[in-house]
C-alpha cells in the first residue's frame, strides 16, 4: 500500500568493514659487491593458506560467527584468525594489508658483502607486501609496495525498532455500545471495550518490533460536566515510550469494562503532550504516533463553556501538519464509526456544522499517512475493522532501512539479498524495486530497500548484505 511516508531504519546485527584489492606478491633481496663483481640473489615463495575459497561460487565461505581480524599472505588468503561473535551474523573477510614507502640509510664504511638476510624473504601475519634492497656506490635502498587492505564480508541486519505514541480517546462517547462483531445475534459492546481489546493484540504481537509509549485524551481525572473539567490532558504523557512496554501500557489504561470514563475530546492537547515527548527522543531513530479516536476535536484551549465543546479546534491540523514536516514525525489515523455527514448545530457537546469524516481524511493527509482512494485515514465501524486498520498501520510503519556501521570500500560492488534472492540497485525508491544508499555520496551509512523488496522486507524482517573488493 502506497505511502507519503513510513518510519524506516533498522539495526544491524553485524559489522560490515570495508574492502580493497587482493595480490600476490613475492619478496626478493638483491646486493652487489663493487669489489668482487658477484650478484646473490634470493626468493621465498608465499606461504599457502589452509583457508581455500569456495570452489563453486568463488565467494568467500561463511561461518555462523563474524570473523574479525583476519588476515592474508602475500597469496591474498587467510593466516591469521581472531573471532568473535557478532549476533546472527554469518561473516568472512580476507585482508591484505601492505605498506609503500622508500628508505635511506647510510652503510658502514667497510666494503658491503650479500648476506643471508638481505638475499631472503620475510613476512609477518598481518602484512603482504614485495621489497627489494640493493647496495650500489656505498649507498642502500629499500622500496615496498603492496595492495589496499581488503576485506569480504556477508551480514544479516534486522530492523531497527521505531519508537511510537499510542494517542487514545477516552472521551466519554467511547462507552457508545456497536456491534463489535458484525453479528447481530451476539451481544454488543462499548467502543473502549473494543479499542482496549485490539491495543491489547498489538502490543502482544509487536512488543518487540516497536518501542510503544501511551497517552490518554482527557486523562482519568476528567468529569462529565459542560466545562473545562472535561478537558484536562496530562502535561506528561502517561506511559513513555520504552521497550517492551505492553504491561504498562495495559495496566495504565482503564479496565476493559470500565463504565466510567468521562470527558470531551482534546485532541489536540493529547497529540502535543505526545509529540513533546517524541521530540526528546533520538531524531535518528523513527518516530510516529497512531492516533485513535471515535470523534470531532474539542476542547479548544482558552474557551469558555459552548466554546469548549461545539467549536472544531482546527489547531490539531497545524500541530500535525508542523510534526510531519518539521520534525519527519507521521501521525497514522483511525476513526471509530466515523460519521460522513455535517453535524447539526444544537447544543450536545460536539462541535457544529463539520463533517468528521472529512475533516479526519485533512488530519491524515498533513500527517503524511494518507491512503489512496477517497478514504485517506482508516475507519472503522466495528472491532473488526479496527483491529485491520491497527494491523495495516504496524505493517506501513515497519523499516526499510538497513543502517550500517562501517563504510564499505568499494560500495559499487556491495549486494543486497532479500527473501533469498538478490535485488537490483536502483536510482530512485520511490518509482523502482530493488536497493539504494540512502546517503547521496559516501560515506555510506544505509540501505534502504524499495517497492517489493521492502515489502519483501517487512515479510522476512531481515536481509543479507554482502561486501565484496575490487576485481583483480
Amino acid at each position: 500500500m502506497a505511502r507519503k511516508t513510513s518510519l524506516v531504519w533498522m539495526t544491524s546485527l553485524g559489522l560490515v568493514v570495508g574492502c580493497g584489492d587482493d595480490g600476490q606478491t613475492s619478496q626478493t633481496g638483491v646486493a652487489t659487491d663493487s669489489a668482487s663483481s658477484t650478484m646473490s640473489t634470493g626468493t621465498v615463495d608465499p606461504p599457502t593458506s589452509s583457508t581455500p575459497t569456495d570452489p563453486t561460487t568463488d565467494a568467500p565461505p561463511t561461518t555462523s560467527e563474524g570473523t574479525m581480524g583476519m588476515t592474508s599472505d602475500s597469496s591474498g588468503m587467510p593466516t591469521s584468525t581472531d573471532s568473535t561473535s557478532t549476533g546472527m551474523v554469518t561473516a568472512t573477510m580476507s585482508t591484505t594489508e601492505t605498506a609503500s614507502d622508500t628508505m635511506t640509510t647510510e652503510p658502514p664504511a667497510t666494503s658491503s658483502s650479500t648476506t643471508e638476510d638481505t638475499s631472503t624473504s620475510s613476512t609477518s601475519e598481518d602484512t603482504s607486501s614485495s621489497s627489494s634492497s640493493t647496495t650500489t656506490d656505498g649507498e642502500t635502498t629499500t622500496t615496498t609496495t603492496g595492495d589496499i587492505p581488503c576485506n569480504e564480508m556477508q551480514v544479516v541486519l534486522q530492523p531497527v525498532v521505531p519508537n511510537v505514541m499510542l494517542v487514545l480517546d477516552k472521551s466519554g462517547s467511547m462507552l457508545t455500545k456497536w456491534d463489535h462483531d458484525a453479528n447481530p445475534n451476539t451481544a454488543t459492546v462499548s467502543r473502549w471495550y473494543s479499542l482496549y481489546a485490539v491495543v491489547d493484540q498489538v502490543l502482544t504481537a509487536f512488543n518487540a518490533n516497536f518501542n510503544f509509549g501511551m497517552n490518554l485524551f482527557p486523562n482519568k481525572q476528567a468529569v462529565d460536566g459542560y466545562n473545562v473539567g472535561a478537558c484536562p490532558v496530562n502535561n506528561n504523557v502517561e506511559i513513555p515510550v520504552a521497550p517492551f512496554n505492553k504491561n504498562a501500557i495495559m495496566n495504565a489504561l482503564p479496565a476493559q469494562n470500565n463504565m466510567t470514563i468521562k470527558g470531551g475530546t482534546p485532541t489536540a492537547a493529547g497529540v502535543t503532550a505526545a509529540l513533546n515527548h517524541l521530540k526528546t527522543l533520538d531524531p535518528a531513530i523513527p518516530r510516529g504516533i497512531m492516533l485513535i479516536t471515535d470523534g470531532a476535536a474539542n476542547c479548544i484551549s482558552g474557551a469558555m463553556d459552548e466554546g469548549l465543546f461545539e467549536v472544531y479546534d482546527q489547531s490539531l491540523h497545524t500541530i500535525v501538519g508542523n510534526a510531519f514536516s518539521q520534525d519527519g514525525i507521521p501521525t497514522y489515523v483511525i476513526g471509530i464509526a466515523t460519521s460522513n455527514a455535517v453535524t447539526p448545530v444544537d447544543q450536545e457537546g460536539n462541535p457544529d456544522g463539520i463533517n468528521p469524516y472529512e475533516k479526519l481524511n485533512d488530519l491524515a493527509t498533513v500527517g503524511g499517512t494518507a491512503k489512496p482512494g477517497p478514504e485517506k485515514f482508516y475507519n472503522a465501524d466495528n472491532q473488526n475493522e479496527l483491529q485491520a486498520a491497527l494491523d495495516a498501520i504496524i505493517t506501513d510503519a515497519q523499516s526499510c532501512v538497513l543502517p550500517l556501521q562501517d563504510e564499505p570500500g568499494f560500495p559499487e560492488f556491495t549486494k543486497v539479498k532479500v527473501g533469498n534472492a538478490y535485488v537490483p540497485k536502483v536510482a530512485d525508491c520511490a518509482n523502482q524495486n530493488g536497493w539504494k544508499y540512502v546517503d547521496p555520496a559516501p560515506p555510506y551509512t544505509a540501505i534502504e530497500l524499495c517497492g517489493t523488496a521492502c515489502t519483501t522486507l517487512k515479510d522476512t524482517n531481515e536481509a543479507g548484505v554482502e561486501y565484496y573488493c575490487k576485481p583483480a
